[in-house]
């Protein structure tokens, strides 16, 4: 008899459990969170087009719709473009507690490096979990497509000189009138930079100069900056086993004489720059 209710006890046990499950099953489940409340991002910007010029500087402003208690720091990243970390700069935009604006700065680099139009695309937006989540979902975020056009200085001649060799070779330029004229190319770079023949020089002709130091005969590439803003390349072989093909000058500039060989003729005639081989 003791067995019997006990197996009944059991079986009612059972049913009970089976009414709970049941009961559970055909509940709706709560969302955990829902992300309604999450402020809404917006972004403006006074660049207009796809091109912009080096030296150029674009201002984004990002505002939420409503205040949150806290931070959300916004990055841009680069998702494509042969443009690298030299030719623009940026730092992140951080959102401060209980504030609705902030802005972020896309400064493009100026430099003396003498190339065609780079490219660059783009996107802005908050990359960390902790930030992301904070911001509402349906924030559409910006993504860029940019050209960066060089820009020459518009007052002078810009002349890279780069070689193929490991050797210490400098530039020099020189005046037909006035005898030596700039040695901003001669620093022991590679390339070196001269930006000595200016549009407000004296109309005339004037020399870029190569300094050998001994060096074995070995190739170069010259890229000239026009004022105007077009590129000019001009390559060749200085043949330092041949040095009597090449007109000499003293230069005396630094105390003692040192030969320098010209290369290349510069004629400014005070509104733009003819430049040829010798």
């Amino acid at each position: 008899m003791r067995k019997y209710i006990k197996f009944k006890i059991i079986g009612l046990a059972l049913v009970m459990a089976a009414f709970a499950a049941c009961d559970t099953a055909d509940q709706d489940v709560s969302p955990i969170v829902s992300p309604d409340g999450y402020p809404v991002a917006t972004f403006t910007t006074d660049f207009t087009g796809g091109s912009v010029n080096e030296g150029d500087t674009i201002k984004y402003t990002i505002k939420f719709d409503k205040m949150i208690d806290r931070s959300v720091t916004f990055s841009l990243r680069q998702l494509d473009g042969d443009a690298d970390d030299d030719d623009f700069s940026v730092a992140s935009a951080v959102m401060q507690p209980y504030t609705k604006e902030v802005e972020m700065l896309l400064i493009i680099n100026s430099d003396d490096a003498l190339e065609g139009p780079e490219s660059l695309k783009y996107e802005i937006k908050a990359y960390s979990l902790a930030d992301k989540y904070l911001v509402n979902p349906s924030v559409v975020y910006p993504t860029v497509d940019l050209t960066i056009t060089n820009v020459n200085d518009p007052t002078l001649l810009t002349i890279v000189f780069s070689f193929d060799t490991e050797d210490d070779i400098d530039i020099v330029t020189w005046s037909e009138v006035d005898g030596a004229w700039g040695d901003g190319g001669a620093t022991g770079a590679n390339p070196e930079v001269d930006k000595a023949i200016w549009l407000a020089d004296p109309v005339g002709t004037y020399y870029v100069n190569i300094m050998h130091w001994g060096a074995d005969p070995f190739d170069y590439t010259f890229t000239l900056g026009h004022p105007d803003g077009s590129l000019q390349t001009i390559t060749g072989t200085f043949d330092s086993a041949n040095l009597g093909n090449y007109t000499v000058d003293d230069w005396t500039a630094w105390g003692d004489s040192y030969p320098c060989y010209r290369v290349l003729k510069v004629v400014n005639n005070g509104t733009s720059f003819v430049v040829t081989a010798l």
